[in-house]
């Protein structure tokens, strides 16, 4: 393999939307990504740095780290310590998962007495990074995007960036997902990087999750200019449609209702409660008793069963749906689906 394909992609497409210069810091969530296609910090919280479960050292001398740590406070820390990220980490010991928190960013390799006693010191812990055991960046890119339990903590703006790194060092999409082994396909690959065309303010909605992914989509394929108005126009009227939902009812107000219902005689309780405009007022005049009529015959079965759907085939699903559900309930599918992509 050349030098050049060895590369980091930021190294070899320069700074882009997706990798421009030092962005302000993301939540904790985000900066897997960070550490991996970023600069790593030159120090950080303790907090953030999980024991090595692969340290064959249990037991630490109480008064050492006493103290080491009282020097490191007066002094400061002289030697830094090694550490891994997270990922990195776990994409070389995969067995170790459940034994490094998710919101442990990195893991101590060398320094262990040093990570505890910045730990009782009060103090940050100065790290130097090391993955370099567990691959090049893009190995860990595509571990990230490769399996859930790594994918779960990524925004859809990170895997975006992620994916615009694979494909700048493969030289395709087409190339990610053959990478991926079938993680990811085509489809999913042009959402995410449309996403990027998106100006920040609205990535930022998206990776807070304010904006739903199949709007963000749209819009990244429309001009700069008309891909702000086009989301505002959107999000309003999808809280105008959920406005105009029927609110369901709680509290003390479900409880009288089911109160009411519980009263009723049977034949009025089994049409279900009255709405209070359909109550009758106290003090209006009883009703005259109204007979009730014979139940109807059931109707006659179908000669034959339902023709069974094939579910390979886009058009006999599109009609099963439109034959068998109302009209809200197929916008609900229709929605649902568009927000999965």
């Amino acid at each position: 393999m050349s030098s050049d394909r060895r590369k980091t992609a930021a190294d070899r497409t320069g700074p882009s939307a997706a990798f421009g210069s030092a962005r302000a810091p993301r939540i904790t969530r985000g900066q897997i990504i960070d550490s991996v296609v970023g600069a790593p910090p030159a120090s950080i919280s303790p907090d953030a740095v999980a024991e090595n479960p692969e340290n064959p050292r249990q037991e630490f001398d109480e008064e050492y780290l006493d103290s080491l740590a009282r020097n490191m406070r007066e002094v400061g820390q002289i030697q830094t310590a090694t550490v891994m990220t997270r990922l990195a980490f776990l994409v070389a010991h995969p067995e170790h998962q459940d034994a490094v928190p998710p919101e442990r960013e990195y893991v101590v390799i060398d320094g262990h007495c040093r990570l505890k006693a910045a730990r009782m010191a009060g103090i940050d812990l100065r790290i130097t990074v090391d993955d370099s055991s567990a691959g090049t960046r893009e190995d860990l890119l595509a571990a990230a995007l490769s399996a859930n339990h790594f994918r779960k903590d990524l925004t859809p703006i990170e895997e975006a960036e992620a994916i615009e790194a694979l494909v700048a060092f493969h030289g395709s999409a087409a190339a990610v997902v053959t990478v991926l082994g079938g993680a990811v396909n085509d489809s999913w690959i042009s959402t995410r990087r449309a996403l990027l065309k998106l100006p920040e303010p609205i990535q930022e909605r998206v990776a807070a999750k304010e904006v739903p992914i199949a709007i963000a989509r749209k819009a990244g394929s429309l001009p700069p200019e008309e891909q702000t108005a086009f989301v505002e126009m959107k999000m309003a009227e999808r809280k105008a449609a959920q406005e105009q939902k029927p609110k369901p009812v709680r509290g003390r107000a479900a409880a009288a209702l089911k109160k009411e219902q519980s009263q009723l005689s049977p034949a009025v309780a089994a049409t279900g409660p009255l709405l209070p405009s359909e109550r009758p007022s106290s003090d209006a005049a009883p009703s005259a008793p109204q007979s009730v009529p014979e139940p109807r015959a059931e109707a006659p079965a179908p000669d034959k069963a339902d023709t069974p759907v094939d579910w390979t085939n886009s058009d006999a699903v599109v009609a099963a749906i439109l034959e068998r559900c109302p009209a809200d309930a197929v916008q609900k599918i229709a929605q649902g689906l568009l927000d999965t992509l």
